[in-house]
């Protein structure tokens, strides 16, 4: 079902971060990315299930075979990026230990990143790395002055293989949204006592809800399960992305 318009929510509602000034995720260099919008006239656009994106064409045609839809540009990356809108808002996956999972606290500017920690330490610039960064230590804190712009955001990045089509490689999900940072250490508790790589599902749910001031919106809002060995297990970790 196509998502209805909307207006964009809140920062703390943000769908995902498609800006080309995100690196690309360093889980043994991924394959392609998994999206929920897409850019149209310059704002992010909602979309009804999973999109990929990918700089291997062959890839791409793959993913169209298994999952639904036709390969075609992605209007980014000078044509090199293919996009795959699938038919698909659940995806099995398969996350190979805690190193799948990661968050760092990230200000960007002009296109590059001014400041890059772990919430204790600098991880960029390489200069200044492992010196105090000076962020709070609670991330209630650390997203207080986000909002107020004094501090950085966090960019969670999330490494898998596909359950259907391990061969193909890692592929990444990136999210800057608070809600998955916080309950990041879960998943990472998880997949650390795991004996293997653990079984979950990306899911695109769709939600809906009515402002105060009467106005209908929907959106598309990722989420991670795994539990253990089942999927959706009734003691499986449950993320909002």
């Amino acid at each position: 079902m196509a998502p209805h318009p909307h207006r964009s929510p809140s920062r703390d509602q943000k769908l995902d971060d498609d800006g080309a000034d995100l690196p690309r995720v360093s889980v043994t260099d991924p394959v392609g990315r998994f999206h929920v919008v897409r850019q149209r006239g310059g704002r992010p656009v909602a979309v009804s299930a999973w999109r990929i994106t990918t700089e291997d064409h062959a890839i791409a045609d793959v993913l169209g075979e298994v999952y639904g839809g036709v390969p075609q540009p992605s209007g980014s990356g000078g044509g090199r990026v293919a996009e795959v809108l699938t038919r698909c808002d659940r995806v099995p996956v398969l996350l190979d230990g805690r190193e799948a999972v990661s968050l760092r606290m990230v200000t960007r500017g002009s296109g590059e990143a001014l400041h890059v920690c772990d919430g204790t330490r600098l991880l960029e610039p390489a200069g200044a790395r492992g010196a105090l960064c000076g962020c709070p230590t609670s991330l209630a804190d650390r997203k207080a002055a986000a909002r107020t712009g004094r501090g950085p955001v966090p960019e969670v990045r999330i490494g898998f293989r596909l359950a259907g089509l391990p061969d193909l490689g890692v592929f990444s999900f990136v999210s800057t949204l608070w809600e998955l940072a916080a309950e990041l250490p879960a998943l990472a508790a998880v997949l650390d006592v795991a004996p293997g790589p653990t079984l979950g599902v990306l899911r695109c749910e769709l939600v809906k809800f009515t402002t105060r001031s009467g106005l209908a919106v929907s959106y598309r809002r990722p989420m991670v399960e795994v539990g253990g060995r089942q999927v959706l297990a009734q003691d499986a970790v449950r993320l909002a992305a």
